[in-house]
């Protein structure tokens, strides 16, 4: 299937949630990498890209509240920030054996976000002083102290995911508190080698999966001194059809490296 710009730049105006594959139940037990536990992460991942009241009133129908309550959630609690426009939610599954997660929101189409992505600072690449991208920590920063205190009320497994900025975001919070596991899709890197080593002891549980040709994990360089973190878990692209009328109008539609960090991609290749 072509992967559209709308696809790629606004995932979250999408109206086909967990209705493009079929969802095997979750397994809240297992902080090891699980096939079903990475779809349905994937798919939050896309589905917080929606807005909902707290962004727009009235908020796009279905919600994203709705979405959740048909996939068999609550959603418990959203986080944002108007500084630097971070967001995220807190999703809680009941049951037999209850669980919840924090996803974290990737890069939208508005300024602050842009301004998070490039501001890299400066990583000093000292032995034992652990640096990390700016932009990504002040984002945290900005809703850490709301999200802390709602893990804190939880007495349930807890999954970390997010998407692209999102899934950054997601890293730097499982450095501050440990997840049961934390899944990233389309993953830039965080922060340097001694941010890396200091997550030795949870790097089991730390799972990056990247699509084909995804652009986005090639940034920032290595050159600079950034490091990616986590099992790689690398997803396949169908073979592209080499027909002149996909020449022709190829240029409506985002080239691979960026079609392949789009959202409903994870979803469909996982």
């Amino acid at each position: 299937m072509t992967t559209t710009w709308d696809d790629l730049l606004y995932p979250g105006n999408a109206n086909d949630f967990f209705s493009r594959r079929t969802f095997a139940p979750f397994d809240p037990s297992s902080g090891a990498y699980d096939q079903n536990n990475a779809l349905w992460l994937a798919e939050l991942s896309r589905l917080v890209y929606r807005h909902d009241i707290e962004e727009n009133d009235p908020p796009p129908h279905p919600t994203q509240t709705h979405i959740l309550e048909q996939a068999g959630c609550t959603r418990r609690q959203y986080f944002g920030s108007n500084i630097t426009g971070t967001q995220a939610i807190l999703a809680e599954f009941g049951g037999a054996t209850p669980f919840a997660v924090l996803a974290f929101r990737g890069t939208e189409q508005e300024p602050r976000d842009f301004v998070t992505d490039l501001t890299l600072g400066r990583l000093r690449q000292r032995e034992g002083k652990i640096d990390v991208h700016e932009g990504f920590k002040a984002a945290l920063d900005s809703v850490w102290r709301e999200i802390e205190s709602a893990l804190k009320e939880l007495r349930c497994p807890v999954f970390f995911t997010g998407h692209s900025l999102g899934a950054a975001l997601a890293t730097l919070a499982a450095a501050r508190r440990t997840p049961t596991a934390l899944y990233t899709y389309g993953s830039p890197r965080v922060g340097d080698a001694d941010f890396t080593a200091s997550l030795k002891d949870i790097a089991d549980i730390i799972h990056r999966v990247v699509d084909s040709e995804d652009g986005v994990t090639s940034l920032p360089p290595e050159a600079l001194g950034y490091r990616h973190i986590g099992t790689l878990h690398t997803l396949s692209a169908p073979p592209a059809h080499n027909s002149f009328a996909t020449w022709l109008t190829g240029w409506r539609n985002p080239p691979k490296f960026l079609a392949d960090h789009a959202p409903v991609n994870y979803v469909d290749r996982i």
